[in-house]
């Protein structure tokens, strides 16, 4: 099982990582608090970020500008 965590750095960030949930199907929550988005998987983890940073990719080339991998 693994969790990734995004934070918004740019004004899309929750967004972006919402509509990443919707296109992979992959469940993810919102904490406004802390403004990261945190996906929850039973994938590796490396191939939870590769299927989310794609999605994300799809959805905006420059995603990495509203959000950055966060622990």
């Amino acid at each position: 099982m693994a969790m990734l965590f995004l934070e918004a750095i740019g004004p899309k960030g929750e967004e972006l990582a919402l509509a990443a949930g919707e296109t992979t199907d992959i469940p993810v929550g919102w904490d406004p608090d802390l403004n990261t988005a945190t996906f929850d998987s039973d994938l590796p983890e490396p191939e939870l970020e590769g299927i989310v940073f794609d999605a994300l990719g799809t959805i905006d080339a420059d995603w990495r500008s509203h959000l950055r991998v966060t622990e």
